[in-house]
């Protein structure tokens, strides 16, 4: 088996299982069964479920750094309101693709015990994706940008915790274009 097929593997079977009973709930003995992987193999990768856990939380960062990061860097190539709505758009598909990784994650939020493990990498996450966004929002003629990014920032948490957590059918896609709109057109 492939290194990487590996560990996805096992990061997948981890995060379905801690969804489904909880960190504390699933076994190492466990999540290697349902990866299909020898707890040995699993062990030579992860060398504590505690290590395990922060895989998870570094893999879905990934994936948020990326769709940031092309908020960001594209600032010179394209006007505020086409990085807007690509950001917007890429973030709706993260929430969609991704929806078991981040509905166990939010759920890290809110067990004290866990918080502790997961709250440097989470904080290092918060910081960088609001650098991210303050990027976006560079030059556009807003007096406050770090204000302006964490009310957007804010804005994006409520409808992430909507969509993942609250409501069944939340309307992902219309409260993202009523989003786009509230902040389109912010150049000078």
């Amino acid at each position: 088996m492939r290194p990487q097929l590996g560990k996805e593997k096992i990061l997948n079977a981890a995060v379905k299982l801690f969804a489904e009973k909880g960190y504390h709930g699933a076994s190492v003995s466990e999540i290697a069964a349902a990866a299909a992987v020898s707890k040995g193999l699993m062990y030579n990768y992860f060398h504590s479920k505690e290590v395990l856990l922060l895989a998870i939380v570094e893999h879905a960062s990934a994936k948020m750094f990326a769709v940031a990061g092309n908020m960001a860097n594209s600032a010179d190539e394209q006007d505020f309101n086409t990085r807007l709505s690509r950001f917007l758009e890429n973030y709706g598909r993260l929430l969609k693709r991704n929806r078991r990784y981040l509905s166990f994650q939010l759920s890290l939020m809110f067990q004290p015990d866990l918080k502790k493990i997961v709250d440097v990498p989470l904080s290092m996450r918060a910081e960088r994706l609001l650098a991210d966004t303050e990027a976006m929002f560079k030059g556009i003629g807003n007096d406050d940008t770090h204000f302006m990014a964490r009310r957007f920032i804010a804005e994006l948490d409520g409808i992430a915790l909507h969509y993942l957590a609250v409501f069944k059918n939340y309307p992902l896609e219309a409260m993202l274009k009523r989003l786009f709109d509230s902040y389109k057109d912010q150049t000078p």
